[in-house]
């Protein structure tokens, strides 16, 4: 992705600076880099996880089901096995 890390980093010097001036290191002792590392790593990798669960769910997003097998025998089990 081009620009991608770039954009990584000033995203978390930005992060760095709202978590500097609003003092929300003081909540739980830990350096505002560290802080918004550890919450650049979460947002980063918490979407491929996401995305597994939706796709175990069966759905392309929280409302957009994706039309497979599930979604199927579940709408037959609803309507009463009915062909």
């Amino acid at each position: 992705m081009a620009g991608g890390r770039d954009r990584y980093t000033e995203i978390k010097k930005e992060l760095i600076e709202l978590i500097n001036r609003n003092s929300i290191e003081n909540y739980c002792d830990m350096p505002d880099f560290l802080l918004a590392e550890m919450t650049m790593a979460f947002w980063f990798n918490c979407g491929g996880y996401i995305k597994k669960n939706l796709d175990w769910h069966g759905c392309d997003s929280i409302c957009h089901p994706k039309n497979n097998q599930r979604r199927t025998e579940f709408n037959q089990l609803r309507e009463g096995g009915r062909e």
